[in-house]
């Protein structure tokens, strides 16, 4: 699983701009250098967790809102690899079970 640092850099200069901040502003709120948002948004360097959390609370969002469709990708990763080991535990009766419940579909009439 891997987050889009360009992603997640486009959506901190989205938001930045939205608020009327310079890059200069933003780095002197969360305490780096102006270079740093650059690289981070231009996805030249990965931002750290406390990275993220100090821009998203200086521009006023959650860190949701910086990750955007990259929270997305990871859920569905997380997803994809716990349906994967619980189909690993199942006899081949059931997996064909499952195969056909997918197929077909469930309703709950």
């Amino acid at each position: 699983m891997e987050l889009d640092y360009s992603e997640i850099g486009r959506n901190v200069r989205f938001y930045r701009r939205q608020r009327g901040l310079t890059q200069k502003q933003l780095a002197e709120a969360v305490h780096v250098s102006d270079e740093h948002i650059c690289h981070i948004e231009t996805a030249r360097t990965k931002l750290s967790l406390a990275a993220a959390v100090a821009i998203a609370n200086a521009l006023g969002v959650d860190c949701n809102a910086l990750l955007g469709d990259t929270l997305t990708a990871a859920r569905g990763a997380v997803l994809s690899r716990s349906l994967q080991d619980e189909l690993s535990r199942l006899e081949p009766a059931q997996l064909e079970l499952c195969r056909a419940l997918a197929k077909y579909g469930v309703t709950k009439d």
